[in-house]
């Protein structure tokens, strides 16, 4: 049994996470829910033994096995500074790759999870070359491989395509039946849940606060709110502080892809040709490491074969001349390696506020009515409280909101949402989804889609491009909706 009774983690001098009452055994497979700031990902963190525990029982020296973004996140950066070591070899420049991950493995589990999972194509890839979904999936594997003692997946499914989570929920309750393993899961999602839980429970103010039979807490208001709320609230989205009011473009071609063609270890695009006019919102869909993300990343110009191919966005040809900074003003972006990048220890307000300059960090000075539409928009999600909190100390969701009106708050001509609903409650998402609906009802924003769940389409979407497995290619369909 592995047992937590009134158990107390401080996080600090004023928060204490707190877990009063949870009892695992070996087949135990709880779920638990919580709303974004909750604490989901603290307890999280105090179930793996991150933190110390100084009132009540905790469990010592268990080996267990944590999948999150945080760690997702410490895996990118360990690569970044090994790649900037000044010791680093030759041969070493490529940074760490994704089979050297698994060293410690159980062979047999191991083989079977990278199966599962379809990760085999991967192991030789350096992991700074891995989409976000892809890497959710090599730490799945090696969590799943390394045979822990106990299990705690938070938010797991989290930019998974839809087969992906489906191998997942089968992996789950795979583990559940035959191996001695409990698991804890943290979910967003009712589609989430596996159907034999042996317990639901919620969490509120950093502390697991129910816990019970799945068929006892879903009728419980707090869960039904977190489950199956999707009604729309009625927004009004602040204006363009005036002096980012950008002027029109030079006509109505916001992005002119010709005869693109980029392969890998696989051919990406051969012959593509993709436009974007003022007016059109694309959703673009496709299984994990279809080439989603490499599309974008052309057209923010983040790809580096950007200029060995014919791309004009805004009106610029790339090549040309132009600065990146020139590009950057005329689109907001959200996407997982831009959370990922975002390091910086900076307050809430000056995350938004860098969305006007284009910036991880601010380093200009708020004039005019800067400031104050900021704070409008911090109130619309919810933050208007946290204006001097740092980044880093909001909730994963928190931070993904953040980014999301970062991205909106200079009202540009293109919006690129690579999954920004990742890690947000039923709530969030439907917020989100409102300012998106509202957008492309009253604005002059163009939106580029990306999402691996159909429901998180908002309404108002012109156009789809659907990356359409052909064997180890891809084939991509333009169709008008």
């Amino acid at each position: 049994m592995i047992t937590f009774r009134n158990a107390h983690f401080p996080l600090n001098r004023h928060l204490t996470v707190k877990i009063p009452d949870l009892t695992l055994d070996d087949y135990s497979l709880v779920v638990l829910l919580g709303q974004n700031g909750s604490g989901k990902s603290a307890v999280a963190r105090a179930l793996s033994g991150e933190f110390k525990c100084t009132q009540g029982i905790a469990p010592q020296n268990l080996k267990v096995e944590l999948v999150s973004f945080e760690k997702q996140q410490e895996l990118f950066e360990a690569d970044f500074e090994f790649r900037n070591s000044d010791a680093l070899l030759a041969d070493e420049e490529q940074g760490i790759l994704v089979k050297q991950l698994f060293s410690d493995s159980d062979l047999k589990t191991l083989n079977e999870a990278i199966v599962a999972f379809g990760i085999a194509t991967l192991l030789e890839r350096p992991i700074r070359t891995l989409s976000g979904g892809e890497g959710r999936k090599v730490l799945l594997v090696k969590a799943l491989s390394a045979m822990p003692d106990l299990l705690v997946l938070d938010t797991p499914f989290d930019a998974l395509d839809v087969q992906s989570r489906q191998s997942l929920l089968e992996i789950i309750a795979y583990i559940h039946k035959n191996y001695r393993v409990p698991v804890v899961l943290i979910v967003n999602r009712p589609d989430e849940i596996p159907e034999d839980i042996t317990a639901l429970g919620l969490i509120s103010h950093l502390a697991i606060t129910k816990i019970g039979p799945r068929a006892e807490i879903e009728q419980d208001p707090e869960a039904q709110a977190l489950l199956f709320c999707t009604a729309l609230p009625n927004v009004e989205l602040p204006p363009t502080p005036q002096k980012f009011a950008l002027l029109a473009l030079r006509d109505d071609t916001i992005v002119d892809l010709k005869d693109i063609n980029i392969s890998y270890d696989r051919p990406i695009f051969e012959h593509l040709n993709f436009k974007v006019t003022t007016g059109e919102h694309w959703q673009i869909v496709g299984p994990n490491g279809a080439g989603k993300s490499t599309l974008l990343s052309l057209i923010t110009g983040d790809n580096p074969l950007v200029y060995a191919n014919d791309v004009t966005v805004f009106g610029m040809k790339r090549g040309s001349g132009e600065s990146i900074w020139d590009v950057k003003r005329y689109y907001g972006l959200v996407s997982g390696q831009l959370h990922l990048d975002y390091r910086v220890s900076a307050p809430v307000i000056n995350v938004i506020l860098s969305g006007l300059y284009d910036s991880i960090g601010l380093y200009q000075k708020p004039q005019g009515d800067e400031l104050r539409i900021a704070r409008q928009w911090l109130a619309l999600i919810g933050l208007e409280h946290d204006e001097n909190t740092s980044f880093k100390a909001l909730s994963f969701g928190q931070q993904r909101l953040l980014l999301i009106a970062r991205a909106m708050i200079k009202n540009p001509p293109l919006l690129i949402l690579d999954e920004p609903l990742q890690g947000l409650d039923a709530k969030s998402r439907a917020l989100v989804k409102a300012f998106l609906s509202y957008i492309m009802k009253n604005g002059h924003t163009s939106v580029l889609f990306v999402s691996h769940h159909e429901e998180d389409a908002p309404d108002g979407i012109t156009n789809r491009l659907t990356f359409e497995p052909r064997g180890i290619t891809y084939e991509i369909v333009q169709e008008k909706i």
